[in-house]
């Protein structure tokens, strides 16, 4: 069963003025009502991690204005972080990547973005390598994160991440879901 399926049509439809002509792809900032309403600004790869991250969140559809979602795509850019922080002001910025080490880099990334700054990230004998304002700092692999990156560079930012519990993207946990019998999904 292809994923949309999964979805519910009521989520569907919140996101049916943003949803591209390819019926995957999400144009602009989803929810966007007035910029300076929005309380929180959510972050994802794609278009469909946003439709199974909200068919998982549904209370956060609620108060239309007050959440905002925008698909950065795959290769997203400082400047186009810094845009979006300009644009939502008010906004708490939550990254909702997936729980993979490139998700974690990606945090790491957009964290640094938004105080326009930046770091580097090496992949090395099972170790992240970092090197941020001229140091150089080695994280095994399984314990990177962006709290451990915060922890050992002293970086200290008001940006959240949100991950699935025991999968790798929302994707994957709406699956599983759905698959238990633990997420009934409206087609009416």
């Amino acid at each position: 069963m292809p994923l949309p399926l999964y979805i519910d049509t009521g989520v569907l439809e919140y996101f049916a003025p943003w949803i591209g002509s390819d019926g995957c792809s999400l144009t602009g900032t989803a929810g966007t009502l007035e910029p300076s309403m929005a309380r929180q600004h959510f972050l994802f790869h794609t278009a469909m991690d946003t439709l199974c991250f909200c068919q998982l969140h549904p209370k956060l559809l609620e108060r239309p204005g007050s959440n905002v979602f925008t698909a950065i795509g795959l290769w997203p850019t400082a400047s186009r972080m810094l845009e979006l922080k300009t644009l939502f002001p008010n906004a708490r910025t939550v990254g909702v990547f997936d729980d993979d080490l490139c998700g974690r880099v990606l945090d790491c990334k957009v964290a640094l973005w938004q105080m326009r700054r930046d770091a580097s990230f090496f992949l090395h004998n099972h170790k992240v390598t970092i090197i941020y304002r001229n140091s150089i700092f080695n994280v095994p692999v399984p314990n990177f994160s962006l709290h451990r990156f915060r922890k050992v560079t002293g970086m200290r930012s008001t940006y959240r991440t949100v991950k699935p519990k025991g999968c790798v993207s929302f994707s994957v946990l709406l699956v599983g879901r759905h698959r238990d019998g633990d997420n009934p999904i409206n087609t009416l």
